[in-house]
């Protein structure tokens, strides 16, 4: 089954390699401690030709998936049918409390043609998240390299609406209601439907019909959609800043939850669990958290507030420090 002279490569430790179905592939022995485990499973029934080689990766999510900083990663040959079971071997003192942590794994030939991959990243290890996961791989045209963010906002002559990718279709906002379609057969791009109202579309054009009434040049607009998506993510207030380009998103419904900080133009991916809010009687609202070596504090403060880039007009003027590092923007609640 192994190609001869096939070498198997770690970032860090030592490679220990499961392939294929239990009781099909023997696993040597590994001594580390620190390992995460799971398998690679398939959205739909497949065989792997033989040559097939899988690779699976543990990164640090970053703002862009090519700029993700891969901390272990290991390829072994594999054929036949799936779950294709792996261990994977990571330093754990590279490891940050504060940040954010994925697996992804990819099917190639031995030429490193790509055949299948992780649509999204799973993540693992900090934030609740475990040392175990299953990574379901797609076609390679869905890859973590290609895959489309989850929420649209189109523009259209006479209407504007938000659609937003679900594992069960794909939702609607429109203006008078929202709708959840099935999607369908199509002859390229994706379609959905639900025969009252149909949707097509190919990356950032799309065209809607609805009532015998069709929409045609409907465009995505990237800045509306960022925090669109944001929105339907939960996040309650939203900032952003420049040099460098950096965003916050705080999630407080009446008790503050969360706050994530994604700073050095997407570089740089903070999550702080435990946060505490203050008032002081001012119109400022302050923030403080902190996780391990990181302390972050969050200034809100009520006032016109213009994007030094974009000159787009906010309504809070937003000031945040994290450890010796001040930057300061604009922002906006969400709800």
């Amino acid at each position: 089954m192994a190609r001869r002279g096939l070498s198997l490569r770690v970032a860090a430790g030592c490679v220990l390699l499961l392939a294929g179905c239990a009781g099909q592939h023997a696993a040597p022995q590994v001594d580390a401690a620190s390992r995460l485990t799971g398998a690679i499973t398939f959205l739909q029934p497949v065989a792997l030709p033989a040559g097939s080689i899988a690779h699976v990766a543990l990164v640090e999510v970053r703002g862009r998936a090519r700029d993700s900083l891969v901390l272990s990663e290991q390829s072994f040959p594999v054929e036949g049918r799936p779950p294709l079971p792996f261990v994977l071997p990571y330093p754990a003192g590279a490891v940050d409390p504060a940040r954010h942590y994925a697996l992804r794994a990819r099917i190639t030939d031995a030429g490193g043609r790509l055949f299948w991959a992780t649509a999204r990243p799973v993540p693992v290890l900090t934030h609740g998240h475990p040392a175990e996961a299953d990574i379901r791989l797609t076609p390679a045209a869905g890859s973590h390299q290609t895959a489309p963010p989850p929420t649209f906002v189109f523009e259209c002559a006479g209407l504007t609406f938000t659609a937003r990718h679900d594992p069960r279709g794909l939702f609607l906002f429109l203006p008078d209601s929202t709708v959840l379609l099935p999607e369908v057969r199509a002859a390229s791009g994706a379609k959905y439907s639900d025969g009252r109202t149909t949707f097509w579309n190919k990356g950032e054009e799309a065209v809607i019909e609805r009532d015998g009434r069709a929409y045609r040049d409907c465009r995505n607009n990237r800045r509306m959609a960022v925090w669109e998506d944001a929105k339907l993510n939960g996040v309650d207030f939203r900032a952003t800043g420049n040099e460098p380009g950096w965003y916050l998103e705080i999630y407080d419904k009446g008790t503050p939850e969360r706050i994530d900080f994604v700073t050095d133009y997407g570089q740089d991916f903070y999550t702080f669990p435990d946060v505490r809010r203050e008032t002081n009687q001012t119109p400022q609202t302050r923030y403080l958290a902190q996780i391990g070596a990181h302390r972050l504090e969050v200034t809100l403060e009520p006032g016109g507030c213009r994007d030094s880039m974009s000159d787009e007009a906010f309504e809070t003027r937003v000031s945040v420090r994290l450890g010796t590092r001040i930057y300061t923007g604009c922002g906006r609640p969400l709800h």
